[in-house]
């Protein structure tokens, strides 16, 4: 049944009838006061302000002399923006308000308890009593959701929309109607979607009491940010004594900036300090700055033990939204460490880096044709010291155009409309020193620049409809402000070489002319398992021409008289950046061939044993690619007198059974070589009976498999474990499951993932007239599997089999305790030997309420 009433002031006229009926009954109501209407009323005073929709499944009573309906069974209110459901409903038209409560079954077990939204918020209770005029209500054994948390009470007064008081409550993250932990309490006052504050409250377990308790409890829901206290970690390390880690203040400054400060502190005098601070700005930027100092300090002071070092870090990143400007672009990605910060990294990728890299660049565009870019970056060798910085790095480039094509096109173009021109450019400012002498006077030395200009004009055309024929001229201007001098010092019997400061230029030009086709063949067969093969050839030559320009008359080249009285030609900016003209005629013709094989077999034997393979209807041969690529190459220089032909260059490439990567490399030469390793003018096959012999070769093999049960067919169990805004943003210590993440998905029962990677690479070396081989091969395995429903395990390890030992392992352990989880990583060899084992509640307002144990390699280290 489904009513509805909108009730005035004359509804409370005496006379009135009373009707019972039941879910197949018309309601009928009568009142002759009400049909009895005062003209000389000119406006009626609304009971309600909004209309009531009500239905009951058992039956409505409609009591007009108490003006009241009573609803029994499934049922249901509606009154604007509050729905109510319960087993049994009444609703006073002259108090305005109504009471709920469940119903007992035929075994005296109550049920359809109350249910009670008005907007987002929803309450289970027993009892709830509402008044729709003063919005204040009354509610015993509540049971509702705030936040990521659920509230539980044996009374509740709810003041208005924004006030609640309970009696007798608890506060969990465990969403069980008896929850496995709660925080507990004798009252509590409650704003919804803000928070909740309360007097004492202790910490149960199932129910039971713990020796835990606080003076009053303090739980946030706004979804915005709020300055306050971070929580450390504390412990002990052996080396360092107890700690307390990551402890510091969170400032919410505004909506597009924040900071938290956060610092480390040892018994031992070690100290840490880190700051962070994130930064946004809708549909503009979004960015992030971090700087760390740490003062680490290890054993016993004034023992041989004792080892102090100063680290820093400094990152910066920084991304343009798309949106806020198509034609430019702003980012940055800055990560300057210490030499030794790494060391003392608990994170495995950032332990195993050993080289950093920085860029800041911006890049715009001029019109529809000019492009600009600039950066600044840093790459950092930790283990070697070598830093080279870019200060700064700038391009500017324009895009090809048609010089001698007219702008209204008719038929056909001639050839000469085909030829495109374009231009770029490039200003660079260089430093390449060691990290010891970087902010040191000698740093000036090592600064390198340079501006280079290049004109490339290409043009492409047909030659008898299958060839096609391309020509270019590249020009190349650069320009320097330093340039080189040598001279012999018969003294030292040594060169000497002095910078001179001063502008200085050179050029030069080269032309290119290639001649490129296709050409397929293709064997069919009628009968068999193979259907046909396709072999794709790809030949092309190419001749390219180089002028000499280290003729003195030009100015780019110098000599020097050496003790024999010989004059030897340097280039004066061969120290440059881009370079130098080329010395000597060179006129290469090139040869290359590229080949491609694939085999066509009839479907289904590849598939053979497919499960599926009677539901398959396809028809078309499958097929196979036998040979990626296999290409040969080699060249001959028209302008030398000896030694024209160039080594032969093999490369190949394929893929077997869809998991088989193989990858060889080799060069050959036609000459014999000296006992120095020099190639002479005669050829192998005069004195040696052979067309070529290998200088070097690599062959690499990459096998891989990936294997994994399929989902479960029942509702994922996927367990998402978040961690916290602030620990997962701020804190320089991880997440103790390297191998599992942040998100635990039970709905794959288990997935294993097989690698075997083989490498050698041999070489001829004269001094020992033999081949010198390396070789490295390595089987690695990672996976995880479900225990059970509730367990999973990851890992990943390996084996070198060339070095004899392991590779790096690392084995992690998930526990779903529903409303908790315990997470364990351990690491059982190497330097990095250790464990890190956390049980703590998945919701992330409740993240300061874990327990943690740790052995980290850090504990024992001495650096």
């Amino acid at each position: 049944m489904l009513f509805s009433i909108y009730c005035t002031d004359s509804y409370a006229q005496k006379d009135s009838t009373l009707t019972i009926v039941s879910s197949d009954t018309i309601l009928h109501i009568q009142d002759s006061i009400l049909q009895k209407q005062d003209t000389t009323q000119a406006k009626k005073k609304k009971t309600f302000e909004n209309r009531v929709d009500y239905s009951a499944t058992d039956s409505i009573v409609t009591d007009l002399t108490e003006k009241k309906v009573y609803l029994y069974n499934q049922a249901k209110i509606k009154y604007g923006d509050i729905n109510l459901e319960g087993g049994a409903v009444n609703i006073s038209f002259e108090t305005k308000e109504l009471e709920a409560q469940g119903i007992a079954d035929s075994n005296k077990n109550i049920t359809q308890n109350p249910v009670f939204k008005q907007k987002e918020d929803e309450y289970k209770a027993k009892l709830i009593k509402y008044n729709f005029d003063n919005k204040k209500g009354f509610i015993t054994g509540v049971f509702t959701k705030e936040g990521d948390g659920y509230l539980h009470g044996q009374k509740i007064k709810k003041v208005n929309d924004s006030t609640m008081y309970i009696s007798k409550g608890m506060f969990t993250t465990c969403e069980a109607e008896e929850p496995h932990f709660a925080l507990n309490f004798m009252k509590a006052k409650v704003v919804p979607k803000d928070k909740i504050v309360t007097g004492p409250a202790w910490f149960s377990i199932m129910g039971i009491p713990m020796p835990l308790a606080l003076p009053f409890g303090y739980f946030p829901f706004t979804s915005e940010q709020k300055s306050g206290f971070l929580l450390p970690t504390y412990g002990y390390a052996a080396n360092r004594g107890y700690y307390l880690r990551n402890i510091g203040w969170y400032f919410a400054i505004n909506n597009y900036v924040d900071l938290a400060l956060q610092g480390d502190i040892y018994t031992n005098g070690s100290l840490a300090a880190n700051a962070k601070t994130n930064y946004a700005k809708r549909y503009k930027y979004t960015g992030s700055i971090e700087a760390r100092f740490e003062d680490n300090k290890t054993g016993i002071k004034d023992t041989k033990t004792f080892a102090q070092q100063k680290d820093f870090s400094l990152k910066w990143s920084h991304q343009q939204d798309s949106k806020a400007n198509p034609y430019s672009n702003f980012s940055a990605s800055v990560n300057l460490v210490s030499a030794t910060y790494n060391q003392y990294a608990t994170n495995a990728s950032e332990y195993f880096n050993n080289t950093t890299t920085s860029s800041i660049a911006y890049s715009t565009r001029f019109g529809e044709s000019v492009s600009f870019t600039a950066n600044l970056g840093e790459s950092y060798n930790i283990n070697t010291g070598d830093i080279s910085l870019d200060l700064p790095s700038v391009s500017l480039s324009t895009s090809q155009f048609y010089p001698f094509r007219s702008k209204k096109q008719k038929g056909e173009p001639h050839w000469w409309e085909d030829i495109t021109v374009s231009y770029r450019s490039s200003l660079t400012n260089t430093i390449n020193t060691k990290d010891s002498i970087l902010f040191t006077k000698e740093v000036a030395k090592t600064m390198k620049n340079g501006w280079q200009h290049s004109i490339p004009i290409s043009s492409s055309i047909k030659v008898l409809k299958y060839f096609t024929w391309t020509n270019s001229i590249s020009y190349t201007e650069r320009w320097y402000t330093n340039s080189i001098a040598k001279k012999y010092n018969s003294e030292t019997g040594l060169i000497d070489k002095d910078t001179i400061f001063g502008f200085i230029a050179n050029r030069d030009a080269s032309f290119s002319s290639s001649l490129t086709t296709r050409i397929y063949g293709v064997f069919n067969f009628r009968h068999g398992i193979i259907k046909a093969f396709r072999h794709v050839i790809n030949p092309s030559i190419s001749f390219n021409f180089t002028p000499d320009f280290s003729s003195p008359s030009l100015g780019f080249y110098n000599f020097y008289v050496d003790k024999d009285g010989k004059k030897v030609y340097y280039s004066k900016t061969e120290d440059g950046l881009f370079g130098s003209p080329p010395s000597g005629k060179s006129g290469v013709v090139n040869f290359s061939v590229g080949n491609n094989l694939e085999m066509k077999v009839k479907h289904g034997i590849l598939n053979f044993f497919a499960k599926d393979k009677d539901k398959d209807t396809v028809t078309e041969p499958d097929k196979v690619v036998l040979l990626e690529s296999l290409n040969f190459s080699s060249g001959y220089d028209l302008a030398k007198d000896s030694v024209n032909w160039r080594p032969l260059s093999i490369n190949a490439r394929t893929t077997l059974f869809k998991k088989l990567q193989i990858n060889f490399t080799a060069s050959m030469t036609p000459y014999v070589m000296d006992s120095v390793g020099g190639l002479t003018n005669q050829f192998l096959i005069t004195k040696e009976h052979r067309l070529f012999k290998r200088q070097n070769s690599q062959w690499d093999f990459n096998l891989s498999w990936q294997f994994s049960q399929k989902k479960a067919a029942k509702e994922s169990t996927s367990t998402k474990a978040p961690v916290s805004p602030t620990e997962q943003t701020y804190s320089p210590y991880v997440n103790p499951n390297e191998i599992l993440g942040n998100n635990v998905d039970f709905s794959i029962p288990w997935s294993l993932n097989l690698s075997l990677t083989y490498s050698r690479l041999s070489s001829y070396v004269v001094a020992i007239a033999g081949y010198q081989t390396n070789k490295s091969a390595t089987f690695n395995v990672t996976g995880d599997v479900n225990l059970t429903n509730k367990w999973k395990v990851g890992f990943t390890t390996g084996y070198d089999f060339i070095n004899k030992e392991y590779t790096y392992t690392s084995i992690d352990f998930y526990r779903d305790l529903h409303c908790w989880e315990m997470r364990m990583n351990w690491i059982p060899f190497g330097y990095r030997q250790g464990w890190n084992f956390t049980i703590a509640v998945k919701a992330s307002m409740l993240q300061d309420l874990k327990y943690q144990m740790q052995d980290s390699f850090q504990n024992r280290a001495t650096y």
